[in-house]
């Protein structure tokens, strides 16, 4: 027996892990090939225009994806360059594993869930599930917003200062894989704040007042995550990422006023008498 548990169960929770991790990584090296081998083509028949995939792993969907990003960010005249014999092959295996990441994310919170479970109170279980579409949704939107909107805009700014100092408008491949994939990371979990903040005030471990109180502090840590993970080390760009961080903390202070609201009636429903 180890601290209050059998050896048998000590097996056992790592066999079920073993048994989750399995299936996820079907579901990540399913897309990850699908991502390298193939390609997306339009395809007329009869009249109709339909997407078709068919082999080609030197122009397959990831290429397809970051050149597409690459036309939105970066300033006319700029061109990805590989440095290495092997960024080519590199900067594609990033984008498919980012890709494959993203996809197989619904499989990810599924099974982690299944493996969590067990250990946790109803209410615990409950909550967390009932958070799981809001924080896809707000990961989406701030990765979204950070490389649709905020991206392009960045670049020109950098792009400025090179031909100012007379360098070329190129970025090796590999760098900018790296850079965009770490910049969107960043972006959407800085949107998951409004989640955490309603998943702490649900579960009781906050209420709005902590959040109220202590609003100072997360603007100093907002510009403090923004100094560490946002793109360049100029304060401009600390504070393109800081400032919807901020703007989110105040409305994750609102959802946890209307939770905290949802529950007092909740409880005095179940308080009256029949």
């Amino acid at each position: 027996m180890i601290d209050g548990f059998h050896l048998s169960d000590v097996l056992k929770h790592l066999e079920e892990l073993r048994y989750r991790l399995i299936r996820i990584g079907y579901f990540f090296i399913s897309f990850f090939l699908i991502f390298i081998v193939f390609r997306v083509e339009k395809v007329s028949l009869l009249g109709f225009t339909f997407p078709f995939i068919y082999p080609d792993p030197y122009r397959n969907i990831s290429a397809q994806f970051l050149g597409l990003i690459e036309s939105h960010v970066l300033p006319a005249g700029t061109t990805l360059i590989a440095l290495r014999p092997t960024d080519g092959v590199v900067g594609d295996f990033y984008v498919a594993m980012f890709l494959s990441l993203v996809f197989s994310m619904p499989a990810i919170v599924y099974h982690v869930g299944r493996f969590v479970a067990p250990g946790l109170k109803k209410r615990e279980v409950e909550t967390i599930f009932s958070l799981v579409i809001p924080a896809a949704v707000l990961f989406a939107a701030g990765a979204f917003f950070g490389i649709w909107f905020i991206a392009p805009g960045l670049f020109v700014i950098f792009n400025a200062f090179d031909i100012g100092l007379g360098a070329s408008a190129s970025m090796g491949i590999v760098n900018f894989v790296t850079f965009l994939i770490v910049y969107v990371v960043a972006f959407g979990l800085s949107f998951e704040i409004p989640v955490v903040m309603a998943g702490l005030t649900r579960l009781r471990v906050a209420n709005s007042a902590f959040w109220k109180k202590n609003w100072r502090y997360a603007v100093i840590g907002a510009l403090v995550f923004g100094m560490f993970f946002s793109p360049g080390v100029t304060g401009f760009t600390m504070v393109v990422m800081a400032v919807p961080m901020i703007a989110l903390y105040f409305l994750g202070i609102y959802v946890s006023i209307r939770i905290e609201r949802n529950l007092e009636t909740s409880s005095n429903d179940l308080s009256e008498p029949l």
